[in-house]
């Protein structure tokens, strides 16, 4: 009985660790349907936004922007693998770089949309637009 539970935890750190090291096939999804976001691959007139994860955290706790302005958004992960999730904006992969745009100033929540691990609920940051 103790080899089988010993067998199924280290199959389960594996799966955590196979989560946060796996790369996302699916890096395009668009959630601009909501008319407050545009975003495609190019065409940038604003500032370059670098948003830097690691194991459970983003390098700022807040990122500005200026409203109705194209701007690229880059995400660079040092540790494990991440995503980032920009309430009402766009999902942006690991290594992936978006150009968005965004109409209504405001401030919009920012999360880890890849599971990486214990502190992966905590991982957030915000996003301002002024």
């Amino acid at each position: 009985m103790k080899k089988w539970l010993l067998f199924a935890s280290a199959l389960c750190l594996v799966a955590v660790l196979a989560a946060c090291g796996a790369k996302s096939d699916n890096q395009e999804s668009n959630n601009a349907g909501n008319g407050e976001a545009v975003a495609a691959d190019s065409g940038a007139t604003g500032e370059a936004v670098v948003i830097t994860a690691s194991n459970w955290e983003f390098d700022q706790k807040e990122y500005k922007i200026k409203a109705g302005e194209a701007t690229n958004i880059t995400l660079k992960s040092t540790d494990g693998v991440h995503g980032v999730k920009i309430d009402k904006v766009d999902n942006i992969a690991n290594g992936q770089t978006k150009t968005v745009t965004v109409a209504e100033p405001g401030t919009y929540e920012m999360i880890c949309s890849v599971p990486c691990g214990n502190g992966h609920r905590q991982m957030k940051a915000t996003l301002v637009v002024e």
